[in-house]
């Protein structure tokens, strides 16, 4: 009988310790869990088309400054470049996914818009915030914040559900020519007083009800009722594509739209996800031919890109 009782006792002990550590295994699975969760994030959602000399210079600086993942969408044609033969190394290290959108375009079909949204639907219950920017546009930060993870853990921006950061056009420095450096390397001159510095680009909370995209005009404005707010923390108008003031003090978008001309007139022929080139005719000429340097160099990479013989067939 005292045998048994012993065994009973060993039993129940042995029972209460099973339980115990059980319970304690599944309290530090769910913590951890709940830690992955409060664990800061951010990712970027951009789409591409013919952009491979750029690409790998965007995502070493975008790892460097701190964002968690790159979702890239690929929209190039389909039978076009691929940006696995240039980063394969970070997509095989998880830090950047491509979507295949390639060939995706036409009449009334907005592939930049459609990329952001499907972005964001899939994807803002991972992450505290998520930046929707295009490859020429470089995030700067503040010195003093010179972390991604600083920036938006701000007190100024707990309120926010929306950060609109404005852009700083970059100018050609006159070049030509395509060269083999580094973008940021390239074009140095930063352009203060242009009226187009306006323009922002959103950076938007995870876990929204947001159909931010789906209705919008173009990638700078949204017409969700958020609150939104500027590099400063000022609340802004949700639904503008601009910001003014101009803010440049605490982040903003340095913008390399231009490039050398060579690659400006790629751009064009290329199109925008938004549209095919030929409406981009007039800012090009514009943009290109208000300067009056080496305009004879400029019509032959003209007549080179665009396959055209007269000077004026073009326009």
């Amino acid at each position: 009988m005292e045998f048994l009782y012993k065994l009973i006792k060993i039993i129940f002990l042995f029972f209460i310790f099973i339980c115990y550590y059980y319970f304690n295994f599944l309290l530090f699975i769910f913590n951890k869990k709940d830690n992955n969760i409060k664990m800061f994030k951010i990712c970027l959602c951009v789409i591409g088309k013919n952009e491979n000399y750029y690409i790998k210079e965007f995502t070493n600086y975008y790892k460097k400054i701190g964002y968690n993942h790159i979702f890239l969408y690929d929209n190039n044609d389909l039978n076009d470049e691929r940006f696995e033969d240039i980063i394969n190394s970070e997509i095989k290290r998880g830090f950047v996914s491509i979507i295949n959108i390639r060939g995706y375009r036409g009449e009334g079909i907005n592939p930049q818009l459609t990329a952001y949204q499907d972005c964001y639907e899939k994807n803002n219950k991972k992450f505290n915030w998520l930046s929707f920017f295009d490859i020429d546009e470089y995030l700067e930060l503040n010195s003093s914040v010179n972390k991604i993870d600083k920036f938006f853990k701000q007190e100024k921006f707990i309120h926010c559900q929306i950060i609109k950061l404005n852009w700083l056009y970059y100018t050609s420095n006159n070049s030509l020519y395509f060269e083999n450096k580094p973008l940021q390397q390239r074009m140095t001159i930063p352009l203060y007083n242009l009226k187009i510095n306006r323009h922002i680009k959103s950076t938007v909370r995870g876990s929204l009800p947001l159909n931010y995209w789906s209705k919008a005009e173009n990638p700078h404005t949204s017409i969700n009722n958020f609150t939104t707010c500027s590099s400063s923390g000022k609340i802004i108008n949700s639904s503008s594509p601009y910001n003014t003031p101009i803010e440049h003090e605490y982040a903003y978008l340095k913008h390399y739209q231009m490039k050398s001309f060579e690659e400006y007139c790629l751009k064009i022929k290329r199109g925008r996800p938004i549209s095919q080139y030929k409406i981009y005719r007039k800012k090009m000429i514009y943009n290109l031919f208000n300067n009056n340097l080496n305009n004879s160099n400029k019509l032959n990479i003209i007549k080179r890109i665009f396959n055209i013989t007269s000077n004026y067939s073009f326009f």
